[in-house]
């Protein structure tokens, strides 16, 4: 699971479908919501705001 910005989406959906020789899920943090999940305030490559979950 990647949470990713603009930026890194294309690494993050790379490295996923290395590992799991799958092409993943991809949401819209703007446009889906989670009860049991938040997501992280900063993106899992850089220090900007994430605006993809890649599961």
């Amino acid at each position: 699971m990647y949470v990713v910005c603009n930026e890194h989406l294309e690494e993050a959906i790379d490295e996923f479908v290395e590992i799991y020789e799958q092409p993943p899920d991809i949401y819209n943090l703007d446009s889906v919501s989670f009860t049991d999940w938040m997501s992280p305030s900063i993106c899992d490559k850089c220090d900007k705001s994430p605006k993809f979950l890649v599961v």
